[in-house]
């Protein structure tokens, strides 16, 4: 699975570079010939202040045009069949595994969205905040339209779930007295009982996650 994330501008610089440098075209012939503003591979490159080049990735629908102009480019970025099998998948929030896997904004300087292979379509994403690599690099996906009643339906399922506790993501259970509460989606101190990360005392709306990216 191929994934492009703030943490790998370096890796999209070089592969545009070498493509250009492979055409012996400019950056700007690059784009121009692909129906992309020069200013969007020149300030990206160079990171450019302006519109915050300097922070965020190409979006898919640049890297579908550039490769569909310039074939090769698909293999110096190391993708397969980018425009039809990559997705791009915005990121809605943080979730502090820490702090009762409360919900949270994104992290300053954090991409805003995630480029993945066969995401489902139109499907919004939750990261993890902090951790071991492995959990980490974790990405959570869940379809955009929150679901405001028939919460029974989504029992013994991993939820972000809006309460009158705050943002939380875990395994939504319901007690034997009918109260709603939230299971840890990993369980930190290893017992065979589920850790609760909160009570759910009036559930406002929750999202199930559909797909996890591992």
């Amino acid at each position: 699975m191929y994934y492009m994330n703030f943490m790998e501008r370096d890796q999209i610089k070089s592969a545009l570079i070498n493509c250009a440098s492979t055409h012996s075209i400019s950056l700007s012939e690059l784009a121009t010939e692909a129906g992309i503003a020069p200013a969007t591979l020149t300030g990206f490159v160079n990171d450019s202040k302006s519109g915050n080049r300097d922070r965020h990735t190409l979006s898919m629908t640049t890297i579908g045009k550039l490769t569909k102009r310039w074939p090769d480019l698909a293999d110096h970025l190391k993708i397969a069949n980018p425009t039809s099998s990559v997705r791009q998948v915005p990121f809605i929030g943080m979730i502090d595994r820490l702090n009762g896997h409360t919900v949270g904004p994104l992290e300053p300087n954090q991409s805003g969205s995630i480029m993945l292979n066969k995401a489902p379509k139109d499907y919004i994403a939750y990261g993890i905040k902090e951790g071991h690599p492995i959990i980490k690099s974790r990405i959570f996906l869940c379809k955009p339209e929150p679901v405001y009643d028939d919460f029974d339906n989504y029992l013994d399922r991993l939820c972000i779930v809006d309460c009158q506790e705050g943002r939380h993501m875990g395994y939504l259970m319901k007690s034997e007295v009918g109260k709603f509460w939230l299971a840890a989606p990993y369980n930190e101190n290893e017992s065979k009982q589920p850790d609760k990360t909160c009570d759910c005392t009036k559930i406002n709306w929750l999202q199930a996650v559909e797909w996890i990216r591992p």
